[in-house]
Formats: structure tokens, C-alpha cells, sequence
């Protein structure tokens, strides 16, 4: 019997890790839909390097990789019918992390890998990070310092 509780106690666990870190992975879904269409178009290499992402960082690993993309579309597909309206969405769900210093590095981190998918940061998507930067309380120079290349892990 002591098993059945040691298996509720790890689910209940596991849920109420979830519950905790869902800003940050909502956020990070935002803030990747955000670099994605800076440039005005979604691109299957920035698509690519996020699935990889969901399915590599932990905080990320809680949630199902479908989740991930689904939602991540989800934000796409509203900059791309209203981009004001879309943006202002996104934007406002990367800000409700702000005070949570070690959440917004984490998602300043994907989006310095999101960023580089393709192989060159425009002046569009270097102008919405240092924007995602803000909203979350970065210094944009920080984040962009980071040598994150993941194209050799996903493109192999």
C-alpha cells in the first residue's frame, strides 16, 4: 500500500511543479512566437530549435512537447492575424514574470537560441529582443552575449 501513496505523493508533486513553473514556460512560448515573426515570417529552422528546446531544458521537459508547439503556434498565429493585437498578448504574458529573476534569464536564454535558428539576426529581430529584454527587467546586452549556436544538436 505504501507504494500507491509514493506514487501519488511523486504525482502530486510533479503537478505542483507544473503549476509553478507555467509562467515561465508560457512566457517562453510567447517570447519565441515574438522573435519568430520579428522578421515577418515563421521559419522552420526557429520552429525546429524551439521543439528541441521543449524537449531539452527541464522547465520545459514538465510540459508535453504538443503543449509547447501548440501554444507557441497559438501566439504565432495571433501576430499573424492582428500583429498589434497579437504582440500586446505576448508581451503582456512575458511581463507577468518580470520579478522573477531566474524565470526571465531562462526565458532571455531561449530566446538568445531562438534568435540565432536561422543563422543571422536581422535588425527587426535584434530590436524585439532588446524589447522581450525589457519586458522581463534583462539587460538585452547580457542576453545577446550569450554564444548559444544549437544548430549542430538539432540539425544533425
Amino acid at each position: 500500500m505504501a507504494g500507491f501513496f509514493d506514487i501519488v505523493l511523486s504525482h502530486h508533486k510533479k503537478n505542483k511543479i507544473r503549476a509553478e513553473k507555467y509562467g515561465v514556460f508560457k512566457a517562453s512560448m510567447a517570447a519565441a512566437a515574438l522573435l519568430t515573426m520579428a522578421d515577418g515570417k515563421r521559419d522552420l529552422r526557429e520552429d525546429a530549435t524551439l521543439t528541441a528546446l521543449l524537449k531539452t531544458l527541464e522547465d520545459l521537459k514538465l510540459y508535453r512537447t504538443g503543449d509547447g508547439t501548440d501554444m507557441y503556434s497559438d501566439f504565432v498565429g495571433a501576430i499573424e492575424k492582428d500583429g498589434d493585437a497579437g504582440r500586446a498578448a505576448a508581451r503582456e504574458v512575458i511581463s507577468a514574470i518580470k520579478g522573477d529573476a531566474e524565470q526571465a534569464a531562462l526565458v532571455g536564454a531561449i530566446c538568445a537560441t531562438v534568435i540565432r535558428a536561422d543563422g543571422a539576426v536581422h535588425e527587426t529581430e535584434a530590436q524585439e529582443m532588446d524589447h522581450v529584454c525589457a519586458l522581463l527587467g534583462l539587460d538585452a546586452n547580457t542576453i545577446t552575449a550569450l554564444d548559444v549556436d544549437a544548430r549542430d544538436n538539432i540539425y544533425d
